[in-house]
C-alpha cells in the first residue's frame, strides 16, 4: 500500500470518513449560520470526557459518550441563554466556550495529578488530538459514526435545504423547523465528538468550518456544496496524516487543520468566480471597460464631426492618470476606433460607430432610470452591453422615442 504501515492505514481511513463527515455537516452549519455553535460544542466536550474518565476508566466509546453529554448541554445553555436573557448569541457562545472548557482543563489537571501511572493521557490527548495513537476499535467508531451521519444527511437532504434557505417558507408550510434544527445540531455534535481523537477539543472546528468554506468558492447549489465539501475533508484528512506519517516529530492533528487552511487559502485565492484574484482580474476589466467607453462618449458629439482632444485634455476631462490615457489610448487605436493627426485623438468611422452605441446606451439607461426607477443621476454606472438583454423591447422603443424628440438619440451609422 504505497509503503504505508498498518497503523497508517488505519487512520488514513478514520481521517478521510471523518473530514467526509465533517465537511458535510460543516457546509450545513455554515449555510445555517451555527458555524461558531461547533466551536463552542468542540469545547463544551471536554468536561464529560473527563468525567467519564473519573466514572468509568478508560474506554474510548464511553468518553465519547461523556463527550456527547456535556457537547450537548452546552448547546442547549446556548440556546437557553439566547431565548431567556439578553445575552446575544455570540456572547452566549463565549460564555459555555470559556466556562465549560476553563471547567474540563480543571478536572484535566485533577485527573493528571491523581493517576501517576500515566493513564490520564488519554484524557489530555483529546484537547489537540491523538491521531497517531488510535487503534483499530476508535478508528471503527469513527468511521461508523461518520458514515452514520452521511447517510442521515442524505435521506434529509430536501427537508435541510429547506432549512439552511428558507426557513420561514418551511414553516408556513407544515415542516418540523425545530425539530430538523435540533438533528441537524445533532449530526454536528457527533460529528464534532468523533472527531475529538483526531484533531481535539482546541481544532475540531477547523475541520468543520474550512473545507466547507473553501467549496463555496467554487460552487452554488447545495448539492455540489456538500459534495466539493466532503471531498475537500477528505482530502484534509488524508493529506495531514501523510504529512504527519513522513516526519514522525509533527502531531497529526495540527497538520490535519493546516492542510485543510491550505485548501482554503488555494480556493480563496484561485476559485474561477468568487475567488480573490478571479475577482481582482474582474474588477481590473470592468475598470477598463469603463474607461474605454469614457474615451469614446468623450471624443464622441452629437454633431457630424467629432471635435478632436489632446491626451492632456482627456486626462484633465477624465481625471484619469498620464499611464491610463496613453494605454487606452494605444488600445483603441490598435482597434482602428482613435487615430491621431496635428490637433490630438480624433474618432474613426469605426470607432463612432462605436461610440454612438456606447452613448446610446449609456442615454438610454440614463432616461430610463431618471423617469422609470427615480435614481438619482449620480447613482448611474450603467454597462454599455447589457441594457438589450435585461429591459424589455418595448420600454427600448419608448426610451428611444423619447430621446430622438429631445435630440439626444445617437446615430450609430459611421
Amino acid at each position: 500500500m504505497l509503503g504505508i504501515d498498518y497503523n497508517t492505514a488505519l487512520v488514513l481511513i478514520g481521517t478521510a470518513t471523518l473530514g467526509a463527515a465533517a465537511g458535510v455537516v460543516g457546509a450545513l452549519g455554515l449555510l445555517r449560520g451555527r458555524a461558531l455553535l461547533g466551536d463552542a460544542l468542540a469545547h463544551a466536550t471536554l468536561p464529560g470526557i473527563c468525567i467519564a474518565f473519573l466514572l468509568f476508566g478508560r474506554s474510548f466509546p464511553i468518553l465519547l459518550a461523556g463527550a456527547l453529554a456535556t457537547g450537548l448541554l452546552g448547546v442547549l445553555t446556548v440556546a437557553f441563554l439566547r431565548a431567556r436573557t439578553p445575552v446575544r448569541e455570540d456572547a452566549a457562545i463565549g460564555i459555555v466556550l470559556s466556562v465549560f472548557f476553563g471547567f474540563g482543563l480543571a478536572l484535566s489537571d485533577h485527573i493528571q495529578k491523581n493517576t501517576p501511572d500515566g493513564s490520564q493521557a488519554g484524557v489530555t490527548g483529546f484537547i489537540l488530538g491523538r491521531t497517531a495513537g488510535m487503534i483499530g476499535t476508535d478508528v471503527a467508531v469513527i468511521a461508523g459514526c461518520s458514515i452514520a451521519v452521511l447517510i442521515a444527511v442524505a435521506i434529509l437532504f430536501k427537508e435541510f435545504k429547506l432549512l439552511c434557505f428558507d426557513p420561514e417558507f418551511a414553516a408556513v408550510d407544515g415542516w418540523p423547523i425545530a425539530r430538523l434544527d435540533v438533528g441537524l445540531m445533532l449530526l454536528l455534535a457527533v460529528t464534532t465528538v468523533v472527531g475529538l481523537p483526531a484533531v481535539g477539543v482546541v481544532l475540531m472546528v477547523a475541520l468543520l468550518i474550512l473545507p466547507a468554506a473553501a467549496a463555496r468558492f467554487w460552487v452554488s447549489g447545495l448539492s455540489a456544496m456538500l459534495l466539493l465539501a466532503s471531498c475537500f475533508g477528505v482530502a484534509t484528512g488524508v493529506l495531514g496524516t501523510v504529512l504527519s506519517a513522513s516526519a514522525s516529530d509533527l502531531p497529526a492533528g495540527p497538520l490535519i487543520v493546516l492542510a485543510g487552511s491550505a485548501i482554503f487559502l488555494f480556493s480563496s485565492l484561485a476559485a474561477p468566480q468568487r475567488g480573490i484574484l478571479a475577482r481582482i482580474l474582474d474588477e481590473r476589466q470592468r475598470r477598463q471597460q469603463r474607461v474605454l467607453q469614457g474615451l469614446l462618449s468623450t471624443l464622441h458629439d452629437d454633431g457630424p464631426e467629432d471635435s478632436p482632444r489632446t491626451a492632456t485634455e482627456l486626462i484633465h476631462q477624465r481625471d484619469w492618470s498620464v499611464r491610463e490615457t496613453r494605454k487606452i489610448l494605444r488600445e483603441c487605436a490598435a482597434e482602428g476606433w482613435v487615430e491621431r493627426d496635428r490637433e490630438g485623438w480624433r474618432l474613426t468611422d469605426s470607432g463612432r460607430v462605436r461610440a454612438a452605441r456606447v452613448v446610446r446606451t449609456h442615454r438610454l439607461w440614463e432616461h430610463y432610470l431618471l423617469t422609470d426607477a427615480n435614481i438619482d443621476r449620480d447613482l448611474i454606472d450603467p454597462d454599455a452591453e447589457v441594457i438589450e438583454k435585461i429591459l424589455p423591447k418595448d420600454v427600448i422603443a419608448r426610451l428611444e422615442s423619447e430621446l430622438i424628440e429631445a435630440g439626444r438619440l445617437p446615430k450609430e451609422s459611421a
